[in-house]
């Protein structure tokens, strides 16, 4: 973007260049590309240093987000966790049917008419 002096500024370098038109404009052009370098480095430090501040962001980030293989392996460790609390459950309920089967009076009574 071209920068270019307030009129303000341009009379006052022609008043302290004693009206001489040519000296002041030689100035004005001067200041005004410093301006524009200036401008220029700073937005190149700035594209810099959002470049850095991405990457180190985007490095920061990688080790906190879970990734594929670690996602896999929980799902893996949930599964065999449900397999074994279900057989776990089986069993209880195997255990439950047979207790109460066994101490029901009505099975007992069946129990000793079979024995007799």
């Amino acid at each position: 973007m071209a920068y270019s002096l307030p009129h303000d500024v341009f009379v006052l370098l022609e008043t302290a260049f004693n009206q001489d038109h040519e000296k002041a404009g030689v100035f004005a052009k001067a200041i005004e590309g410093s301006i524009q370098s200036i401008e220029t480095q700073a937005n190149e430090q700035l594209i810099h240093k959002k470049e850095v501040l991405k990457s180190e962001l985007y490095n920061e980030l990688r080790t906190e987000l879970a990734t594929k293989e670690f996602v896999r392996a929980e799902i893996s460790e949930v599964k065999a966790e449900i397999k074994h609390n279900a057989l776990l459950l089986k069993i209880l309920i195997g255990v439950a049917i047979f207790g109460l089967t066994l101490f029901n009076p009505a099975f007992v009574k069946l129990i000793e008419l079979l024995l007799k």
